[in-house]
């Protein structure tokens, strides 16, 4: 399997302005009723230790003979897991067994504020814990290397829709190893660690990793969503710890 390299096409300034932004800028209540928001870079944070923070989850790409099972999405307790994380630390535990080759886990959030009908460029920051380590065999595929982390942006929300029997992601997140038209591939879950019976979990940072530009709606809207396609057919569990999304207005040349 190929794993796609990760692309880092912020730049210094850039991010020096995201950062003057700040964190958790999902609210646009500064905004007067009526008024059109201006185009300028925007940040959005959420920490999932602080709870789900309006994201929703859901799964696709599967057959209603192969859907995937043991499926969950909640928040969770990480105190356990011999990291030395704090003991009121939480994150949003995203689990399922994939019954076929193929299965996608995600979470989606809708973001508001932005300017109306306005192309942005989005990058996208995430920690994890995953308790895949690298090189190790498995079913269909390796539980590390074969199991991608996929985030991306649309105008539509991101839902599974049913089609002949068959359990599709609405919008183009192309396909495990293969980004679509709306999606990047942060990375694989392989966490470096050694294959063993009972693997740890390791953390995982994807950093501002470049996503196609997305164009918000009429009234200023758009979604976000970040899932897990596994290529490999058993159990896969990650806890989600943190989503960061950088947008910055496309500048026509």
């Amino acid at each position: 399997m190929m794993t796609r390299l990760w692309k880092t096409g912020i730049s210094a300034a850039i991010l020096a302005l995201l950062a003057a932004c700040g964190g958790d800028d999902d609210d646009p209540a500064d905004t007067p009723t009526g008024a059109t928001p201006t185009a300028g870079a925007r940040q959005f944070t959420t920490d999932f230790k602080q709870g789900m923070d309006g994201w929703v989850a859901g799964t696709s790409d599967y057959t209603l003979e192969t859907a995937p099972t043991e499926v969950v999405a909640e928040q969770r307790s990480t105190a356990s897991l011999n990291l030395g994380l704090a003991a009121e630390s939480k994150a949003l535990f995203l689990s399922a067994r994939n019954n076929s080759d193929d299965a996608f886990m995600y979470v989606r959030k809708q973001l508001t504020g932005f300017a109306a009908n306005t192309s942005y460029t989005v990058a996208y920051s995430v920690n994890l814990l995953s308790n895949a380590p690298s090189g190790c065999m498995g079913v269909g595929g390796s539980p590390g290397e074969s199991v991608w982390v996929v985030a991306g942006a649309s105008p539509a929300e991101p839902k599974a829709v049913t089609e002949n029997g068959t359990v599709k992601f609405s919008v183009d997140k192309g396909n495990q190893a293969g980004a679509g038209a709306t999606s990047v591939i942060l990375g694989t879950l392989a966490n470096g660690q050694a294959c063993v019976q009972n693997p740890p979990y390791a953390a995982k940072l994807y950093r501002y990793v470049t996503g196609p530009a997305v164009k918000a709606d009429a009234e200023g809207k758009l979604w976000i969503y970040v899932g897990i396609d596994s290529g490999f057919e058993a159990a896969t569990g990650v806890y989600l710890q943190s989503v960061t999304t950088y947008f910055t207005p496309v500048t026509a040349t």
